[in-house]
């Protein structure tokens, strides 16, 4: 029932765009053989997604946001300004990395929707870690524009311009709140999987890490970094998806990112495919490094600690990691969530002790070559 009212509001939305279009010169006048073709393309939770193609081949995508939630429909009601904020940091971060992200075409705050490059003939870095080898340079690339982010700063506007306190809101109750109260009802626990008891220590560490997530306005972040909002073809490597961005600890875009990396690597353990993590965190680590010229302790020890959020969540929220779900058979994914489970303890349990990165690789490598070999 719930994908048939998703479809309606599709079919609706579709609707709505074209007659937006046909109304907006700047997108009149980007396309020259109509008629046009609106299809969506995305499968998110939160907003619209369409591909506007015309007869020729000539597209691009619109992202619109709806005043609910794309996911459960309009009895969800969300701010659509959470778009404008998505259109700030897009454009701020095409600024200081103009080659990573996709080029914006229309910005349309008042009908909370805007225009940009479709990225033709690329896949989402998730989606290639399954069936290609990626290339390190990609990651290094990633790297280096993590380290641009604590080293550059936006111009300086209202307190909300970069950031939508409602996604920060739920950010904090899915990542540090929900997934450490029993049965509670926005979780979704796997019927082969059950929880282990969490100890005093990552409890009160869980805490402090949500301190830092709440207090600690480091640098502009990206909010929502993982192997799903990183596009790649070939060389490229485009970075989508900002709507989440805010005011917070580099840390936490490190270790969401690096959360969902070792998310693939769990799978190839489990699926006897080669497992890469070592060059490919030491290709994102050294480029960061390099670009930092030198890394504040306080930034590996919180990049380290919300990587073990980040993988104990994924286990029991409903938006599950595409790459544990895709294990088989369920004997395998049933152990691959105890590994998980494992190494997101062992690492918000330690993350204030650790002294260098390193130790993170050390940690991931004595888990994960329980499996390898």
């Amino acid at each position: 029932m719930a994908l048939l009212h998703v479809r309606i509001l599709i079919v609706q939305t579709e609707n709505k765009i074209r007659s937006y279009i046909d109304r907006t010169t700047a997108l009149n006048a980007f396309f020259q053989n109509p008629p046009l073709r609106v299809e969506e393309i995305g499968d998110g939770n939160l907003n619209f997604i369409f591909r506007i193609s015309d007869q020729s081949g000539t597209s691009l995508i619109l992202k619109y946001a709806a005043p609910y939630l794309r996911l459960l429909g309009k009895d969800f009601p969300l701010p659509q300004n959470r778009i404008c904020v998505e259109m700030h940091t897009l454009g701020y971060f095409k600024s200081i990395a103009p080659s990573l992200i996709p080029t914006l075409y229309h910005l349309d705050e008042a009908s909370f929707c805007f225009a940009m490059e479709d990225l033709v003939g690329y896949k989402l870095l998730q989606t290639a870690q399954f069936d290609q080898f990626i290339a390190l340079s990609l990651y290094a690339k990633l790297g280096a524009f993590l380290a641009t982010l604590y080293t550059k700063a936006p111009p300086k506007h209202e307190a909300n311009y970069y950031e939508n306190t409602t996604l920060k809101r739920i950010s904090e109750e899915y990542i540090f709140i929900f997934p450490y109260i029993e049965n509670h009802p926005a979780l979704m626990l796997p019927s082969y999987f059950n929880p282990a008891p969490k100890s005093a220590t990552f409890l009160e560490n869980i805490d402090v890490l949500l301190n830092l997530f709440q207090n600690e306005k480091e640098c502009l972040i990206h909010g929502d970094l993982h192997t799903g909002s990183v596009m790649i073809k070939h060389e490229n490597l485009a970075i989508i998806d900002a709507e989440f961005s805010f005011w917070g600890p580099l840390g936490f875009d490190i270790g969401t990112l690096l959360a969902h990396i070792l998310f693939g690597e769990i799978y190839n353990c489990f699926m006897h495919k080669p497992v890469q993590f070592q060059p490919i965190v030491r290709a994102l680590w050294k480029a960061f490094e390099t670009n930092m010229q030198s890394v504040p302790l306080h930034i590996i020890q919180h990049s380290i600690g919300f990587c073990g959020t980040e993988l104990s969540r994924r286990l029991v929220v409903p938006a599950k990691a595409k790459p544990l779900e895709a294990i088989e058979p369920l004997e395998a994914k049933t152990k691959a969530y105890v590994l998980c489970e494992k190494l997101s303890i062992e690492l918000v349990e330690s993350f204030l002790h650790v002294k260098r990165f390193e130790d993170f690789i050390e940690v991931v490598e004595r888990h994960l070559c329980v499996k390898t070999h």
